[in-house]
């Protein structure tokens, strides 16, 4: 199942970028910001209801890190298991 992994593995970065970049301030408009913007807009349907489910702790958003657990914790050792 090397095609999983492989798309489990980008969906991993992009989450990792989505979190990096949230704590950089950028201009509206500016090249960065329109990386930042594109990364929201790929992540957020696979972040939105992890969000919307999850209670925020002390104002902090922990979606991320539980879609990436879920992602190394339970998916990825399954698509291991899964013969080719």
């Amino acid at each position: 199942m090397p095609a999983v992994l492989f798309v489990l593995q980008l969906v991993s970065f992009a989450l990792i970028a989505r979190a990096l970049s949230s704590w950089l301030p950028t201009r509206h408009g500016s090249g960065p910001d329109r990386v930042k913007r594109g990364l929201h807009d790929l992540t957020e349907p696979i972040v939105g209801p992890v969000r919307r489910r999850l209670p925020s702790l002390a104002g902090l958003d922990f979606s991320v890190v539980a879609i990436l657990l879920v992602i190394n914790l339970v998916l990825v050792p399954v698509a291991v298991a899964i013969p080719a």
